[in-house]
């Protein structure tokens, strides 16, 4: 398997991975990483996988793997997958997943060495073996699996035996030995050959050399001079070899055809290879190699004969426990697709909105292949040709196809939605026809029907929802929202999933010492969105003092009101919630107190500031999932303290705010019902704390125009210190620099000799 960069350019050829390479070992980026809640998963359905593969398929979603369509397919359309034919796939997801295509190779060499002491004079390991080989230039940076599990099993059961027939302190056996560590040389940089056994020795110990000189030549990449070599052993009817020969020299022209450059230069070869294992498989003295050789072929078909094997495996994969070997044909299908079609990765072309490449007509003719290919794209034409399927067929998948990609004005929209509302219940496509009929509904402003469908499914059948799809169905009934109370009741939702996600696969996390236990209830992007840009704060206010909130978003709701309040100068709203504020937290009742007594809007600003610099985890802003984790008045170590410019959306940490990720979560949300009204006020209050920009910037500004006019106030040095500090510490930008010099040069000129000044050594910018 060719090493890359691109996960699924791993995958993508991983149609030789059973018998000649293997996937690379798989690096991961650099931390640190974040714990965090995954409410919908984009990548692949919920876990236990096995659920899905058993029909309870939620919400299908066109990002999900090809994999996983072609499960939830054989699902819909009544032929649900045998006991058998699940865990089989099952197993490719988890192989996936779990990036199960390392090489256990230290395992192996271990057992091998421990065969190979048992040789007198053998030194106690065996010289460097790496069996991973660079590709010749210009390929250098990408390496295959070279030397894999059955050579050193074969290796030591070779040995073993000779030790048996010649003995542990034999010349010939220790001759055997020094020629197969050449052998091994070769699966790595090495570039050995092996010396001919000599005449007169033992007609088995030539056999041996003959076929070890054959190996070293295939690791070393010598492909031609390898084959010739098996094909001398095959013609050998005295060499115990002769059975496998001709299976190895086929196998020979495959890695030489499967190395190649460019596909054309490979054909010859793979041509050569198909001839050559059609003749094992023919040959009933090679019995034996048969499976292998089977196996070694259908890698052929699909390098060879791509639209034909395609055919073939749609055809297989679409009748229950039809196929021989339902996990190699699933991974086989889903590879041939992104050979035709891409694997959706950059490297490949692949967005959400970027035309696909066409399958060959002669694929669309499956059903199965039909379906997903269709299902996944995201282009206008695919409505019309999922509505034109549906029309035709009336089957299950097609009207899940078509009412994904219909659009609530669009043709066929009524259609669809009396068909979706005559499926049962039970019927794996529910959630799917749920979701996008309440979409389709809501697009045609039919709030009132969508608002029933969602009642009445939450309702009574929540149950038929993996979290990811229940969480959907949420999000549509908040934005469906008439008043606060339910839009916190739907705003507040219990993950799928809690991941750091450090490579996109959307990995739960096992349970340690690290993963949030309780509470296990958070607020998505689409409800901190709606808090941080279209609720007056007196609202937000009102949200915090509402018995419906869970403990944890009630406190995270509370002191973005509080301080939000504070920076707008919005006294009312900041005394009323200070009483719930110091509650939840006492140590900031003295704090709360000196901003209640301040009698004019510089000392409330200065008051709320001076807190918000002595405790660093308060913002102005309700936080998407798990948010900050260390204390209130602790710095984060990963500088997410105080507040940037634009609202937090998840994945704590200010560097996270300039991601595209952070970026997209913040697209403009429709506003919940309730909120229509009040969209100008929102607006405005919105558009003044924006004004005041990143967090540190603001704390500095009014450190400084505080001490200015009261040099006098206790607090001055140390406001000063501490707005430095947040500069250091906090969401920074081009004007950070400016300010923190200010405060700086502010606290070293009028108070030199205090412990804040003294504990101030530095600027940042």
């Amino acid at each position: 398997m060719i090493r890359t960069n691109s996960y699924k350019a791993f995958i993508a050829l991983a149609l030789i991975i059973s018998v000649s390479f293997m996937l690379p070992r798989r690096t991961e980026a650099c931390g640190p990483f974040f714990t965090d809640a995954i409410f919908v998963y984009s990548k692949h359905p919920d876990f236990p996988l096995e659920k899905f593969a058993a029909g309870k398929i939620g919400v299908l979603t066109p990002s999900w793997a090809r994999s996983y369509l072609v499960a939830a397919y054989r699902n819909l359309s009544g032929n649900p997958l045998s006991e058998t034919e699940a865990k089989a796939i099952a197993s490719v997801w988890d192989d996936r997943l779990n990036n199960r295509f390392e090489s256990n190779d230290e395992q192996w060499i271990k057992s091998w060495t421990e065969v190979r002491k048992k040789v007198s004079g053998a030194a106690a390991a065996p010289p460097p073996i790496n069996v991973y080989r660079n590709r010749e230039k210009p390929h250098e940076y990408e390496s295959f699996l070279n030397c894999q599990q059955d050579a050193f099993q074969n290796a030591a059961a070779t040995l073993t035996e000779r030790i048996k027939r010649f003995g542990a302190d034999n010349e010939a056996t220790r001759g055997w030995l020094a020629a197969q560590d050449k052998v091994f040389a070769n699966c790595g940089l090495g570039n050995e050959t092996v010396d001919p056994a000599k005449a007169d020795q033992d007609a088995l110990i030539r056999a041996d050399r003959a076929y070890q000189i054959a190996a070293a030549n295939f690791y070393a990449t010598r492909y031609d001079e390898a084959t010739r070599q098996f094909d001398a052993i095959a013609k050998d009817a005295s060499s115990p070899w002769r059975e496998k020969a001709a299976y190895l020299a086929a196998r020979s022209m495959l890695r030489k055809g499967s190395l190649a450059d460019k596909d054309e230069e490979g054909r010859p070869a793979l041509a050569d290879a198909e001839a050559r294992l059609n003749g094992v498989l023919k040959d009933k003295s090679a019995a034996a190699s048969h499976h292998a050789a089977t196996r070694l072929l259908n890698i052929v078909g699909l390098r060879l004969h791509p639209e034909e094997k395609l055919h073939q495996i749609a055809h297989t994969l679409n009748r229950k426990d039809a196929s021989t070997d339902f996990k190699q044909d699933v991974w086989d299908y889903t590879i041939l697709l992104d050979k035709f079609l891409g694997d959706g990765s950059e490297e490949s072309g692949g967005t959400e909105t970027a035309a696909k490449p066409k399958l060959p007509a002669s694929l669309t003719s499956d059903e199965l292949t039909s379906w997903v290919v269709t299902f996944e794209d995201a282009q206008p034409a695919a409505a019309a040709t999922s509505l034109d399927h549906w029309e035709k067929s009336k089957t299950l998948p097609w009207l899940v196809a078509a009412i994904s990609k219909a659009s609530g004005q669009g043709p066929g929209a009524s259609a669809l939605l009396s068909a979706a509302a005559a499926v049962d219940h039970n019927s794996p496509a529910f959630p799917s026809l749920t979701y996008h009929s309440v979409r389709l509904l809501m697009e045609s402003n039919r709030q009132n029907e969508a608002r029933t469908i969602l009642d009445k499914t939450l309702g009574s059948d929540r149950a038929q929802f993996p979290p990811s799809a229940l969480n959907l169905l949420l999000g549509q009934r908040m934005i469906l929202a008439q008043n606060l109370e339910e839009f916190l009741h739907a705003a507040q939702r219990v993950p799928a999933g809690l991941s750091d996600d450090n490579d996109g696969r959307e990995i739960p996390e096992e349970d340690s010492k690290d993963t949030p236990k309780q509470p296990l209830i958070y607020f998505d992007r689409d409800a901190t969105n709606t808090f941080n840009r279209a609720m007056p704060v007196a609202l937000i206010d009102e949200a915090a003092s509402s018995k419906t909130l869970v403990a944890n978003l009630r406190k995270d709701v509370t002191q973005a009101a509080f301080v939000r309040a504070a920076i707008l100068d919005d006294r009312a709203t900041a005394n009323h919630i200070s009483g719930l504020l110091g509650d939840i937290y006492p140590q900031l009742k003295e704090f709360l107190a000196a901003y209640q007594k301040a009698s004019t809007p510089e000392a409330r600003r200065f008051a709320s500031a001076f807190m918000s610099l002595k405790f660093p985890g308060l913002r102005p802003y309700v936080t998407a999932g798990v948010g900050r984790t260390s204390a209130l008045e602790e710095i984060d170590s990963y500088r997410d303290n105080y507040w940037c410019a634009e609202p937090p959306a998840s994945l704590s940490g200010p560097a996270y705010q300039d991601s595209d990720e952070a970026k997209a979560s913040t697209k403009k949300l429709p506003t919940p019902e309730f909120l229509k009204p009040s969209q100008s006020l929102a607006a405005t209050q919105y558009a003044a704390l924006s004004g005041f920009g990143t967090g540190p910037n603001y704390l500095c500004q009014t450190a400084i125009a505080w001490a200015e006019k009261n040099p006098a106030d206790p607090r001055a040095p140390e406001a000063l210190h501490l707005a430095v500090r947040s500069t250091r510490y906090g969401c920074t930008d081009d004007q950070t620099g400016k300010w923190s010099k200010a405060a700086y040069d502010m606290l070293h000129r009028n108070y030199p000799n205090t412990n804040w000044a003294k504990a101030t050594k530095y600027w940042f910018k």
